[in-house]
């Protein structure tokens, strides 16, 4: 692996921690009811403190078990993937364990398969040809995570260029781009992750969403998303620190 790539590891997971030690005093979505309350209710709904952080104990109990247990089974394709698109490996199994809880054969009411929960098309698009294939599916998801990226505008940097990609993986391109949007209008920054964070939520309120091409969005679960991805790239990390070797068989 180059140098580039290697240093675009290291920011990852320098970054995700930092991001998963600074969420636990920075809010977390709560559950949502747009579709309940009034344009004014919602409003208010967008503007209110979201609750503290909290990984769920029973979350984190399973999540340290299945290290023990999945994760082994898989190591090796999500290795191999970073290989390949420069991504962390750490990096892209918490995503894994956000969307599937790292089972090959998890399938969504929504049509999404394996272990990175990949649509039909976003499969076909990466060139999956055996969704329930851990090898095809994890390098197929980080395809599509490489490919989030390459999207983002070139000027932003990492960590802000992965946590918006991530983003962009659960929410989709477009809604993240208004999002982004929306924070330009309130006079943040839209290259900043902290400042879209802070205006995702925003998307299921009808007096921002209706200011923008997409509409509709629920920013709160993005958020949730993008929380727990951290949350379990910190785990990670602590659980399985790189190692020197490890650097030395890259280069």
């Amino acid at each position: 692996m180059t140098k580039a790539k290697r240093q675009i590891n290291l920011t990852d997971r320098r970054g995700f921690v930092a991001l998963a030690i600074a969420a636990l005093g920075a809010s977390l979505p709560g559950a949502g009811q747009a579709q309940a309350l009034t344009a004014k209710a919602a409003s208010r709904q967008a503007k209110a403190p979201l609750q503290r952080a909290r990984l769920p104990r029973r979350l984190a109990a399973d999540f340290h078990g299945h290290i023990d247990t999945r994760l082994p089974h898989l190591r090796a394709p999500f290795e191999a993937a970073e290989r390949e698109t420069g991504i962390g490996w750490r990096t892209l199994a918490a995503l894994a364990y956000q969307e599937s809880k790292w089972r090959p054969t998890a399938v969504s009411p929504r049509g999404a398969q394996g272990v990175m929960m990949l649509m039909p098309v976003t499969a076909k698009k990466m060139g999956v040809t055996n969704v329930f294939s851990p090898d095809e599916n994890i390098l197929g998801g980080a395809k599509y995570l490489a490919y989030m990226k390459e999207r983002i505008p070139k000027r932003i940097t990492d960590p802000d260029r992965t946590w918006l990609a991530i983003a962009a993986y659960n929410i989709g391109i477009s809604h993240l781009e208004d999002a982004r949007i929306i924070t330009q209008m309130r006079k943040k920054n839209p290259d900043r992750w902290p400042d879209v964070r802070a205006n995702l939520a925003r998307l299921s309120d009808p007096y921002w969403h209706a200011r923008v091409k997409h509409g509709y969005a629920n920013g709160r679960e993005t958020l949730q998303f993008v929380e727990r991805v951290t949350q379990f790239a910190a785990i990670l990390e602590t659980r399985i620190p790189e190692t020197p070797d490890a650097v030395v068989a890259r280069e």
